[in-house]
């Protein structure tokens, strides 16, 4: 683990805001840089499956080594635990990447409407499925300033799923025939 380790040179605090096309409360951490202000700002975007808004994942919290980095050097971020996680309401059993594409619109429009921020310097970072979900995002949405896909998709879905399971079999010990056939 990372983690970083007060005291922090910038100002933090646990936040909620509506994604009102689905009613649904979301919460997360915006953390931002010490001084006035306007500030650049990020929303993270996270990968698949339910993640809260550090990406936490056998005791190591990506999101929040990121936004301390990022929060260190100027830029604002927003973390935000998925639906049906942590503090945020709702539920991912049907949601789908479109879905989750409203939560993360419903993070940037927060970031809007926030005094502190440079409305013109907002972007979203996406790692994994998070990488997809931001140029969906960006594509209906020209006030996102840019984008950055951390290990984002580069093949279909279907795709994903087979080399997957392959990856799955091999390191399950199943032999490279009977991958072929399957």
């Amino acid at each position: 683990p990372q983690e970083p380790k007060p005291p922090f040179p910038y100002s933090s605090e646990d936040v909620t805001f509506m994604n009102d096309k689905y009613n649904i409360k979301l919460a997360g951490t915006l953390t931002i840089p010490a001084g006035t202000g306007p500030f650049k700002a990020v929303v993270m975007i996270t990968g698949s499956g339910a993640q809260n808004r550090d990406e936490e994942l056998m005791g190591h919290k990506p999101f929040l080594v990121i936004a301390d980095y990022l929060s260190r050097n100027g830029i604002a971020v927003l973390r935000f635990d998925d639906r049906g996680v942590g503090k945020s309401q709702g539920t991912q059993l049907k949601a789908t990447s479109a879905d989750f594409a409203t939560d993360s619109e419903a993070a940037f429009n927060f970031l809007k409407n926030n005094p502190k921020i440079n409305t013109k310097g907002i972007g979203l970072i996406g790692h994994s499925e998070g990488g997809l979900i931001a140029p969906i995002v960006a594509s209906s949405n020209p006030d996102i300033a840019f984008i950055v896909s951390l290990a984002g998709p580069g093949v279909t879905g279907q795709q994903i799923i087979i080399r997957q399971g392959q990856e799955i079999s091999r390191l399950s010990g199943v032999s490279e025939e009977q991958i072929r056939k399957t």
